[in-house]
């Protein structure tokens, strides 16, 4: 795909990414449903809020009683992230008026970041190629979460269909379209290590904020001892 075309380019390397996020999306909505969340309460948190980890932690917590100021605490400390993925790319935004940087800064997720900061490594400098993928993204979760919610009350038991895998379908996808260096490699199986064992220890919000923090340390630590011509995972297709 010419990196001249990038709009193009978002789609074409995005899709496995946008396809996952619908399943996620759907997941929301039938989980959401059968959490006592009406079709409205299910859309308007994927409109308002539009992050996949901290809407469905947001659901573990009200199954559990947790009052609106915990819930609240939570989610923010989950997408306390964001501010760190927001820094690596201001300077690819830093040309753009603020209104244009708000706006991109709504479609700003993990998905979007991991597919955007991707393309800026390249050489890459194309604002729409990270503006397309974070669009589309929204478009899939929103409706997807629509419905999920719509179908989501007739549906017993949705764990049967495996739909519980499909948050972590994404961001294996994630890995598999981003990852082009070994390091890139080391740094997704760090986090997924710390991840997995604070899920199996009963952690599951907290393994999101801990991998998170995990994965930046180990990359430094990994490139103060790699060779700066490290060899790539995987070619660049572009």
């Amino acid at each position: 795909m010419s990196p001249r075309d990038p709009a193009r380019s978002a789609l074409a390397e995005g899709w496995p990414v946008l396809l996952t996020s619908v399943v996620v999306g759907a997941t929301f909505g039938v989980v959401a449903r059968q959490s006592g969340l009406s079709v409205i309460e299910a859309s308007a948190s994927s409109l308002l809020v539009f992050a996949g980890a901290s809407q469905f932690a947001m659901l573990d917590l009200l199954k559990g009683g947790a009052g609106a100021v915990e819930i609240a605490l939570a989610i923010l400390l989950i997408n306390a992230r964001h501010l760190l993925m927001a820094a690596s790319l201001r300077p690819h935004f830093a040309h753009l008026p603020v209104s244009r940087r708000l706006g991109l800064a709504y479609v700003l997720t993990d998905e979007a970041f991991a597919m955007g900061i991707g393309w800026f490594r390249r050489g890459h400098r194309e604002v729409s190629y990270f503006a397309v993928f974070g669009v589309g993204l929204w478009l899939c979760w929103n409706v997807s979460t629509i419905a999920g919610a719509v179908l989501g009350a007739g549906i017993d038991h949705p764990e049967r269909f495996g739909v519980d895998f499909a948050i972590t379908a994404v961001f294996v996808a994630i890995v598999a379209v981003s990852a082009r260096h070994r390091t890139d490699l080391a740094v997704a199986l760090a986090a997924a290590a710390v991840a997995a064992a604070l899920k199996l220890a009963g952690a599951s919000t907290l393994a999101v904020v801990v991998a998170g923090a995990v994965a930046p340390l180990t990359a430094v630590a990994l490139r103060a001892d790699t060779p700066a011509d490290d060899e790539p995972a995987a070619r660049d297709v572009t």
